[in-house]
């Protein structure tokens, strides 16, 4: 992971530098660049000792060379990447944003769950699963909530707009579900 994410750091940097044009130029991006690279590995580098500690608070059942499954790697990397991505957020708005008191609550409402949920996972916390599964399953009621609600307010939404809500709005609600029920995730973290 420390290899992919600096070759897609050195490519997203070398790429600012050579930009010809624009206002600002490119090249005034490359330090905002670095720092993100560099947040990435020390966030990478905090994970595995999250995830090494977590393996030592884990049951007693867990194996030495216990293999972690696919989906929970895919749920590391996924709120990994919420959790990095939302701390730049909150950041710029608290540096840049005039009325930053006022724009902040949706952020971290937003940070904070998903922060929680990485840490959990990493930590091997039985609630996070709970966590992750409820709230793909709220995401996915608010989705819809939306579209309602921009119905009731008069904004025509094409079918294919409806169709891409409803199936996203299934395949949330399924994958929360299977979150939760899931066996293989259920015996991976610990009951602390």
């Amino acid at each position: 992971m420390h290899i992919i994410w600096a070759v897609i750091g050195a490519g997203i940097c070398i790429l600012l530098a050579t930009a010809k044009g624009g206002h600002p130029p490119g090249l005034v991006f490359v330090p905002i660049a670095a720092v993100i690279w560099l947040a990435g590995h020390v966030l990478l580098w905090v994970s595995r000792k999250l995830a090494i500690r977590g393996k030592y608070l884990a049951d007693t059942r867990s194996r030495e060379g216990e293999k972690w499954p696919l989906i929970i790697i895919s749920l590391v990397i996924i709120f990994g990447v919420v959790f990095i991505f939302g701390l730049f957020w909150i950041i710029w708005q608290v540096s840049f944003e005039r009325d930053w008191l006022r724009e902040l609550p949706i952020p971290l409402a937003f940070w904070i769950p998903s922060s929680l949920c990485f840490f959990g996972i990493l930590l091997r916390q039985y609630w996070s699963r709970i966590l992750i599964g409820s709230g793909f399953i709220v995401v996915g009621v608010i989705l819809l909530y939306e579209m309602i609600a921009s119905l009731m307010r008069g904004y025509r939404n094409s079918n294919t707009e409806w169709m891409m809500v409803i199936v996203l709005f299934i395949l949330l609600v399924l994958f929360g579900a299977y979150i939760l029920r899931s066996s293989k995730i259920k015996t991976f973290l610990s009951k602390n």
